[in-house]
């Protein structure tokens, strides 16, 4: 929607607001005259610029400059003041004045969609205009390499390729797993070794999480085509030890190639939002930056320093490279290569600008209420032990007391699911529903195939042997018990039929049950 179709369903009172904010001078009462003062301004890219390089507030400015900068063609009041929230550290009021202020500054607009609902547009002008504004600003900030690299690499569909191969490999081949759900590593290097892009079994690693539920498993790739296929039902890890590919992977590998790539990169910018929550900023800004030029890496690092923080272990500057520039490569939307000199360089590549520039080609957008600030999630590795953020802990202190061992404390708390643990939970009235509910809740979703089914084979396993505190009752004939088990004054108290003359009662009801069977006729004496 162009900014003249904006203009003209807006109320006078909207466009009086803008009018006033800029000090316009036309008459405030005419709609005609007001919609020519605004267009003929914000027609005008110098006066535009302008008025971005005036806005004062950080927090604010880098707002407008995220809604720029964003794909969507339309957002929701959920989605603006998400964008809002995560600029700043305001409060939900400040976060409405901030959305206020952008309609009255003419950034955003705010028109009523065919079924009543109110949807906010940024005019596809204006769009345009700001983020050719915002991409030469970047590029100031940014060091442009003067010559082209002598080698770089562009991994350009290898992921596709690869993914749809370790498909076929499940499909064909009996792939077994171990107790805690990970393929052989026997197995894992036939499969990697039939990879165009070439990675390695991992070692023994100490701390390797937060970007999936395999990647402590796995190499970085390979972890990201494992969880995508596992998420997106592709294969299915059975009880047995057996991994399988589903029917659905079949229907997968009919999809054209870019769709598939399209949802694969979806999964992946959504699945690295939590140890990044700037991710989708992220790759924003280095889409404008890196889209035409070679550019230093170490200059963009400085570029994203803001939104980038070190994650426990891993420093933001090793986060940067590995887990955004690296991700990007391997997904076929970013070159790196390397000067003369040695010096790392990045570039979008053919398809990289075209993915993720061309407002074409569709991404799907994470709902609003995934892109809002949430408690980092405990990270359920499968050796059973629980990495809980510091920020999280107080939150879910109780269930963790009653539910796991604490093994230490460090940059995060560490804690450990047992089978005594556990079955002290199911003491405390814990069933094996709300626990995988609870661990599910809190990891994301991202429960480990083994620990899930340790569970439930320790529920299983647990009151599989009873002890009573009971009274046995005897009676002299079959008649006589059946009658009496089956009396509702009685039948509460019943635990256990023992033979078909013999029962058991609670240990607590013995005084009522005495009473109830001399008033029936049965007076009786407890025979120790």
């Amino acid at each position: 929607m162009r900014l003249s179709e904006c203009l003209n369903s807006s109320s006078v009172d909207t466009l009086r607001k803008i009018a006033e904010s800029y000090a316009f001078d036309c008459s405030l009462s005419s709609k005609n005259a007001l919609m020519q003062e605004i267009l003929s301004h914000f027609n005008n890219r110098k006066f535009i610029e302008c008025a971005y390089a005036k806005l004062q507030e950080d927090a604010y400015k880098e707002a407008v400059s995220q809604l720029m900068l964003d794909r969507r063609e339309t957002f929701s009041r959920e989605d603006v003041l998400a964008m809002v929230r995560r600029t700043g550290e305001g409060s939900p009021e400040d976060g409405q004045k901030q959305m206020q202020r952008m309609l009255g500054d003419g950034w955003l607009y705010c028109l009523n969609s065919k079924g009543g609902r109110q949807i906010y547009y940024i005019p596809d002008d204006l769009r345009r205009t700001m983020r050719d504004h915002l991409a030469d600003s970047l590029k100031r900030r940014v060091r442009i390499a003067e010559s082209a690299p002598i080698v770089y690499r562009d991994e350009n569909m290898a992921l596709q390729r690869d993914l749809a191969l370790f498909l076929n490999f499940v499909s064909k081949n009996d792939i077994r797993i171990t107790k805690d759900g990970t393929i052989l590593k026997r197995v894992q290097q036939q499969i990697l070794a039939l990879f165009e892009i070439k990675e390695e079994p991992l070692g023994k690693v100490a701390w390797r999480f937060g970007y999936g539920r395999r990647f402590h498993d796995y190499p970085d790739r390979f972890a990201l085509i494992y969880d995508y296929c596992f998420s997106s039902g592709l294969i299915e890890e059975t009880g047995e030890g057996e991994l399988l590919a589903t029917p659905a992977a079949a229907e997968w590998l009919l999809q054209p190639e870019k769709a598939r790539a399209a949802d694969l990169f979806r999964y992946w910018r959504l699945l690295y939002r939590r140890p990044i929550p700037q991710l989708k900023l992220c790759i924003a800004t280095l889409a404008q930056t890196a889209k035409g030029d070679w550019v230093h890496a170490a200059s963009m690092n400085e570029l994203l320093t803001p939104y980038v923080g070190n994650y426990y272990y891993e420093q933001a500057e090793l986060v940067m490279e590995q887990r955004i520039y690296q991700m990007l490569v391997h997904q076929g939307l970013l070159a790196h290569g390397q000067l003369a000199d040695g010096t790392a360089v990045i570039k979008l590549t053919a398809f990289g600008r075209e993915f993720l520039l061309d407002e074409a080609v569709e991404i799907e957008e994470e709902p609003a209420e995934l892109l809002t600030e949430r408690t980092m999630p405990l990270i359920i590795q499968p050796n059973f032990d629980l990495l809980v953020p510091l920020e999280s802990f107080e939150r879910i202190a109780w269930e963790l007391e009653e539910l796991t061992e604490l093994i230490r404390v460090d940059t995060m708390r560490v804690h450990r699911l047992t089978k005594k643990s556990v079955l002290r939970a199911f003491d405390f009235g814990w069933t094996c529903e709300t626990v995988l509910d609870f661990l599910r809740e809190e990891s994301d979703g991202l429960l480990p195939g083994n620990v899930e089914r340790m569970i439930e084979q320790w529920a299983a396993e647990f009151g599989r042997v009873k002890l009573y505190r009971a009274i046995v009752v005897e009676c002299g004939d079959e008649t006589t018990a059946a009658d009496l088990q089956s009396l509702p004054e009685l039948k509460p108290h019943v635990r256990l039929v023992l033979t078909p003359t013999h029962f058991l009662i609670a240990d607590a009801g013995l005084p009522l049950v005495q009473a109830q069977l001399a008033k029936l006729g049965y007076p009786s004496e407890l025979i120790e």
